[in-house]
């Protein structure tokens, strides 16, 4: 069952977490440190951008906000969450990437069965969010696009574009080339990620209601 979590209280809950993912980032030790919060879920909730990170060589600034907007989600819901809270070692594939992160989701295990890798895109791309089916999609994503569609209406839903998560960096490929798992990724407008705005919190509380409805159906899908 998820958190009873009103739509009003959402604001003050996401900067508690704000300031919780702030303390994180401030303590962070050892190599690529990452937080796993485990609640014994089918869907896996990630924010590899919460930080400043590497990609193609080069090093990017961070998807703001997606970190704590990754934990608020992860609670309400009541679904697992890796979330990085430094990253600073350059990778090129997930075969030579060790750190955290990646051990984390590498050691999933039953009944983790699908990975949804939260990030942020600038609000010019349009949609309020777009959902990256990977490089293999299956049944399991094609389902879990459905709900998010259903469930975030009325909400601007585009999926595969401007973002496809298809690239052999992406969270979303790891899950189902490495992992065996399910992958799908959610690209949040800039709109709906400030702690310190109010107005963001119906998109929150949307999404995360339904991932919640897209973890109780992935614990019986076939």
């Amino acid at each position: 069952m998820s958190e009873i979590l009103d739509v009003d209280a959402i604001p003050t809950r996401w900067r508690e977490l704000h300031d919780s993912f702030g303390a994180a980032r401030a303590q962070a030790r050892g190599s690529d440190p990452a937080v796993l919060t485990d609640r014994g879920s089918a869907v896996v909730l990630t924010a590899p951008h919460a930080t400043k990170h590497y990609r193609a060589g080069g090093l990017k600034q961070a998807d703001l906000h997606t970190g704590s907007l990754t934990m608020l989600a992860g609670e309400v819901a009541h679904v697992s969450t890796v979330v990085v809270t430094r990253a600073r070692a350059e990778w090129e594939t997930w075969d030579e990437r060790d750190d955290e992160f990646t051990r984390h989701l590498r050691d999933l295990r039953h009944p983790a069965r699908m990975v949804v890798d939260i990030h942020g895109m600038a609000d010019h791309h349009g949609p309020d969010f777009c959902l990256g089916t990977g490089p293999q999609p299956g049944a399991l994503e094609e389902m879990a696009v459905d709900i998010l569609r259903t469930e975030l209406e009325p909400f601007d839903v585009a999926v595969d574009s401007p973002f496809d998560a298809s690239p052999h960096y992406t969270v979303t490929s790891l899950a189902q080339q490495h992992l065996g798992l399910a992958g799908l990724q959610i690209e949040v407008a800039a709109r709906w990620r400030s702690p310190h705005d109010d107005a963001a919190a119906p998109a929150v509380s949307a999404l995360s209601s339904a991932l919640t409805v897209v973890d109780e159906l992935l614990r019986d899908a076939a």
